[in-house]
C-alpha cells in the first residue's frame, strides 16, 4: 500500500499542490509560503489513512484543509535563500482570492478537478454542510464575476504551475566584500567545529583516567598504574566513556575503583580499548579490553592479574601484545623446543607486531616466552598466551648466591629445560599461576640407573604465601614424578631451601630430599624409621631406598608415610612431605 501511495505521489503530485495551493491562496501571504504550506498538506495527506488512488489522496487533501486549516507561516531560512517566479495573477485568481476558503475550494473541485455539483457535496458533505443547489449556485456567482466560460477557466487554472521556485540571487558585493563573507563563514565554521570537539572531549566527573607519557619514568620501577595511556585514540573521549561504561555494567566482573586507560586505538581495522581497575591493596587489578566493530561492541575479556607491575597483553585475537614502556628488546620462542630459537619483536606505539605463529603447540598449554629487558631490573622473561584471559606469569630464576637477586633467562640449559617442563611437562598449570621462581635445588644421577635429573622448587606469587613445590625432571623437561613440597613460598631466603619427592625406578621407590647451604641436617622419620643426613660442603642430600614399586605401592599416594624435618644452625626446623 505504501509503494502504491508512492507511485501516485510521483505522478500527481503536482496536481495536488496545485490544488492545495490556489485553495489556500488568499493574496495577502507570501508566495513561498502558500507554497510550503500546500506542500506539506499533502504530505500530511498521504500519510493520513488507506487509499493509493488519486481520488482517495485528494478527498483526503480536502478533509486536511477543512478540519486542520494550516498555519500560513513565513520561514526565515526560505524567505531568504528562496523566491518564487515573477507570475501575475490572473483576473480569475483575483477573484478566487477574494473569495471565502470554503468557497475556493468548492469551484476549484468543480472547475479545476472537473467534478459535479452532487460529487462534490458527497465529497465535503461529511465536514461541511453543502448541498448541491449550494455548489452550482456558488459557481455561478463567480462565472458572472468573470467573462470566461468553464473550459476556459478550467483551461488557465491548470496552466498555473506553482511549484516554480528560484534562489535569490545574490546580493551585490563588491569581489572584496564577497571575499571577506566566504572568509569569515570558513573562520566561523573552523571554530565552531573546533570547539565542538573541545566540548565533546572535555574532561567530565567519572571519566576514566589517562596517564601522561613521561609519568613512568619518574619510577625506578614502573607499576601498573604508570603504564601511559598509549594509542592514537587516546584522545577521543567519548569512545572511552564508552568503553569503562560497558565494563561497568558487566555484571561478572566489573571493576573496582577508577578505570584507567592503557591503550585506545586502532589495531587490524578494530577498534581496541584496553583499561585496567585501582582496587588498592585489598584485590589484584583486572584488565579489561572493550572492541568496537562494524557489527559488533562490548568487553569481550576480562583477566586478573598477579600483580601490579604490568604484564604483556595479547590484543584479543590478533597475535599482537600490548606492551608497557619500560620493557624493551623483546623477542619471542616457542618452549616446546630442545634449544630457544629467539625471534626479535617490534614494538610501535604499545602494540607489537604479529607473532609469526598462528596457533601455540597445545602441548605446551598455548604459551610462547618472551625476553626482554625491564628498565629497573634488567632481563626478564615471561610466559604469554594466546588467550588474552589467561595468566602471562614472570620467570624468575633463583640465583644460588642469596646476595645476588633473581634473574630471568640467561642462556643456561638447565634454565630451559625448566621452561620446558613447566609449560609442556605439566610441570605447572600456567593459567593459573602468578609470576613464577625456579631454584634448582639438587642435580645428578638417579639410582637404579634412572638417568640424568633435577629437582627444581617452584613457587607462585598469587596467592601470596603459597607453599612451593618441586619437580623432579629430565634434562629433557620431562617431568619423572609428581610434585612434591618445599619449606619455602615465593619470599623464601634460598639457602635455606629444602624440597623432597617421590621417585619411582624400574625396581624400587625413592626418597629424595635435598637442600641448600643454609640447612645444617634433613631428618626422615616415619614407617620407613629415621635416617638423617647432615650438610657436606654447599649442599644436604638425603636419598632413601623405599618399597619394591610393585605390589602395595603401585602409586605415590599410597606410599609409606614419612615426613622430613629441615633444620637450621640455630635449631630451628620445619617439616615438609615428600607427597
Amino acid at each position: 500500500m505504501r509503494t502504491a501511495i508512492l507511485v501516485t505521489m510521483r505522478r500527481r503530485y503536482a496536481d495536488l499542490v496545485r490544488l492545495a495551493y490556489l485553495a489556500l491562496d488568499d493574496g495577502t501571504t507570501p508566495p513561498e509560503t502558500v507554497l510550503a504550506t500546500a506542500r506539506r498538506a499533502v504530505r500530511h495527506s498521504a500519510r493520513a489513512g488507506p487509499g493509493a488512488s488519486y481520488s482517495h489522496l485528494r478527498r483526503r487533501l480536502t478533509l486536511e484543509l477543512l478540519t486542520q486549516p494550516p498555519h500560513l507561516r513565513r520561514p526565515l531560512l526560505r524567505r531568504l535563500l528562496f523566491e518564487p517566479a515573477a507570475t501575475a495573477a490572473t483576473p480569475l485568481r483575483t477573484i478566487l482570492q477574494r473569495s471565502s476558503p470554503h468557497e475556493r475550494l468548492v469551484y476549484l473541485l468543480i472547475r479545476l478537478e472537473g467534478l459535479t455539483s452532487p460529487e462534490v457535496a458527497a465529497e465535503l458533505g461529511e465536514h461541511l454542510l453543502v448541498s448541491a443547489w449550494d455548489i452550482d449556485r456558488t459557481c455561478a456567482d463567480l462565472d458572472d464575476r468573470t467573462d470566461l466560460d468553464p473550459a476556459a477557466q478550467q483551461a488557465e487554472l491548470q496552466a498555473f504551475d506553482p511549484t516554480l521556485v528560484r534562489l535569490r540571487p545574490p546580493p551585490s558585493l563588491p569581489m572584496t566584500a564577497r571575499i571577506a563573507l566566504v572568509l569569515a563563514a570558513v573562520v566561523l565554521i573552523a571554530s565552531g567545529s573546533t570547539a565542538y570537539e573541545r566540548w565533546r572531549n572535555a574532561g567530565r566527573p567519572g571519566d576514566p583516567i589517562t596517564v601522561g607519557d613521561d609519568r613512568w619514568n619518574r619510577h625506578a620501577v614502573p607499576s601498573l598504574d604508570d603504564w601511559p595511556t598509549q594509542g592514537e585514540l587516546r584522545g577521543d573521549r567519548a569512545l572511552l566513556r564508552r568503553a569503562a561504561s560497558a565494563w561497568r555494567d558487566d555484571r561478572r566482573d566489573p571493576p573496582l575503583g577508577r578505570v584507567s586507560i592503557m591503550y585506545a586505538g586502532t589495531v587490524d581495522g578494530v577498534t581496541i580499548v584496553v583499561m585496567h581497575d585501582t582496587p588498592g591493596t585489598r584485590d589484584s587489578p583486572m584488565v579489561a579490553q572493550y572492541f568496537e566493530r562494524p557489527l559488533s561492541r562490548g568487553v569481550e575479556s576480562i583477566r586478573r592479574l598477579g600483580n601490579d607491575s604490568g604484564q604483556l597483553i595479547m590484543l584479543g585475537t590478533t597475535w599482537r601484545y600490548l606492551v608497557p614502556p619500560w620493557l624493551s628488546d623483546l623477542s619471542v620462542a616457542l618452549p616446546k623446543a630442545p634449544t630457544p630459537a629467539w625471534h626479535p619483536i617490534k614494538v610501535r606505539d604499545g602494540v607489537s607486531d604479529p607473532l609469526n605463529w598462528r596457533w601455540f603447540n597445545p602441548d605446551c598449554q598455548s604459551y610462547v616466552v618472551f625476553r626482554m629487558r625491564h628498565k629497573g631490573t634488567g632481563s626478564i622473561s615471561q610466559f604469554a598466551s594466546h588467550n588474552p584471559e589467561f595468566a602471562t606469569p614472570l620467570i624468575w630464576f633463583r640465583d644460588p648466591d642469596p646476595a645476588r637477586d633473581d634473574t630471568g633467562f640467561t642462556g643456561d640449559p638447565a634454565q630451559w629445560t625448566a621452561i620446558h617442563a613447566l609449560s609442556c611437562g605439566a610441570g605447572i598449570a600456567l593459567a593459573e599461576a602468578g609470576d613464577l621462581r625456579i631454584g634448582r635445588l639438587w642435580s645428578g644421577s638417579l639410582p637404579d640407573k634412572g638417568g640424568h635429573a633435577s629437582l627444581i622448587s617452584i613457587d607462585v606469587s598469587v596467592p601470596w604465601g603459597t607453599p612451593g613445590m618441586t619437580a623432579l625432571i629430565s634434562d629433557e623437561g620431562r617431568l619423572m614424578a609428581d610434585r612434591g613440597s618445599t619449606n619455602g613460598d615465593y619470599s623464601a631466603s634460598t639457602d635455606t631451601l629444602a624440597g623432597a619427592v617421590w621417585w619411582r625406578s624400574q625396581k624400587r621407590w625413592h626418597l629424595l630430599a635435598t637442600a641448600g647451604p643454609g640447612i645444617a641436617s634433613l631428618k626422615m622419620v616415619g614407617e620407613l624409621g629415621n635416617q638423617e643426613a647432615r650438610r657436606k660442603g654447599e649442599a644436604t642430600r638425603l636419598f632413601v631406598a623405599g618399597p619394591p614399586s610393585r605390589g602395595r605401592y603401585p602409586q605415590a599416594g599410597g606410599l609409606p608415610v614419612v615426613q622430613i624435618v629441615v633444620y637450621e644452625p640455630d635449631g630451628d626446623h620445619a617439616v615438609i612431605s615428600p607427597n
